[in-house]
């Protein structure tokens, strides 16, 4: 079992621009572990090609009742949008992240 360095990161404002518009960053809210959970045939079938062609899913050693407010999390030096926070308690939580591949 693999487990990769995971920072959680949460949308901050930091100020405002000349027009009064908010301005954000994110910051890190926990620093955490994460392993790849690979989708199986039935989540396939369930949430279609394009979501799992475009997404991958990390367990999360974190309770979910523990887990912190946090909209991207940081996975090998790679930045992610998280998508869906799923809660598989009483241990772990997983989330699903966006695949940015450029």
């Amino acid at each position: 079992m693999i487990w990769k360095t995971c920072r959680l990161l949460a949308k901050k404002q930091t100020g405002e621009d000349e027009l009064h518009n908010p301005q954000y960053d994110y910051t890190a809210v926990k620093e955490t572990t994460a392993r790849v959970t690979p989708w199986t045939d039935e989540q396939i079938a369930l949430e279609g090609r394009d979501v799992t062609r475009n997404e991958q899913r990390f367990l999360i050693p974190i309770p979910f009742s523990m887990f912190p407010e946090c909209q991207k999390a940081e996975i090998d030096d790679c930045v992610q949008e998280i998508t869906k926070v799923i809660d598989l308690s009483p241990r772990y939580t997983a989330i699903q992240v966006r695949i940015y591949k450029g």
